[in-house]
């Protein structure tokens, strides 16, 4: 699935922000914590497009003191507004 975000925006955004990790050069791993439901997703920018490889809840675990994966996401609006609300810090 695609979705529909400024590449280059997206683009920075990843490559500066603390909580994402670049797997190859177009390929990241991003977790995104400041929206109503924190997610992990991969991606991979190709043809000036955003393409989710997988994306999945993050939950939290107050015991362990940390987060894990959830289950699987598959809603193209939920991830959007993740990575929206991720690139605008939180507002």
């Amino acid at each position: 699935m695609e979705i529909r975000l400024p590449i280059e925006e997206l683009k920075k955004f990843l490559e500066t922000n603390e909580d994402c990790e670049a797997l190859t050069q177009d390929e990241y791993v991003s977790d995104l914590y400041d929206g109503d439901t924190p997610l992990t997703v991969n991606l991979r920018l190709e043809d000036g497009k955003a393409v989710i490889l997988a994306a999945a809840r993050l939950l939290y675990d107050e015991e362990q003191d940390g987060w894990y994966m959830g289950e699987r996401v598959e809603d193209e609006d939920l991830i959007l507004r993740a990575f929206e609300s991720a690139m605008t810090g939180g507002k």
